[in-house]
């Protein structure tokens, strides 16, 4: 059995990309002999590479650099899906519609002048033009960076799920978006719409 289902996956770069852009604050995964680890950061992507930091005393931290393979799991808009939008509500269950990438890779640990410049990558990405500088608290930056660990992920495997009611008619679709943008879920409805019109 194939899952997920074939007519759930795009992997194109423009869609894989798009979601790890916009939405970059995925879920980073690995496994050691206790059982599964996993944290939440965030990542940038530049070129096939991830970017992202944890903090050195998570138990992750003694991975970054070593064969094992992480997980990247970013995931965008979802949402409920009721049954009462189907043609035939008896006889059918609700679902979640979802937008996701998982990245697997393996991982570099960053020098200090590639960290601060990541930071500083991150920082600018996200502050408004007049917000917070490094240059601001740079004493106390300086003292959490023995703290920090930098790393770099090679993004070996790219999978991106699309699961947005592809296998429902135009009418049944257009009612999806239509209760979706009444729940305040526009950018749901407009990834449906999107795929609608591929």
């Amino acid at each position: 059995m194939n899952y997920p289902p074939p007519h759930y996956i795009d992997d194109s770069p423009e869609y894989t990309n798009r979601i790890i852009d916009t939405y970059g604050f995925p879920l980073l995964a690995s496994s050691n002999v206790d059982g599964p680890l996993a944290t939440h950061i965030p990542m940038e992507r530049e070129g096939e590479f991830l970017y992202g930091h944890i903090a050195a005393s998570n138990p992750m931290a003694g991975f970054i650099g070593t064969s094992m393979i992480f997980l990247a799991a970013f995931h965008g808009p979802h949402d409920y899906i009721s049954a009462t939008l189907y043609d035939k509500p008896d006889a059918s269950v609700p679902t979640w519609d979802y937008t996701a990438v998982h990245v697997h890779g393996t991982t570099r640990a960053l020098s200090a002048e590639e960290s601060v410049d990541r930071m500083q990558d991150l920082i600018e990405r996200y502050e408004p033009e007049d917000g917070w500088a490094m240059e601001t608290a740079a004493s106390y930056a300086s003292r959490l960076f023995p703290h920090i660990l930098y790393f770099e992920m090679r993004m070996d495997t790219v999978r991106g799920i699309r699961k947005l009611s592809q296998n429902k008619d135009t009418d049944t679709q257009a009612r999806i978006v239509d209760d979706l943008r009444r729940r305040g879920n526009d950018a749901l409805a407009d990834e449906i719409v999107k795929i609608r019109k591929t």
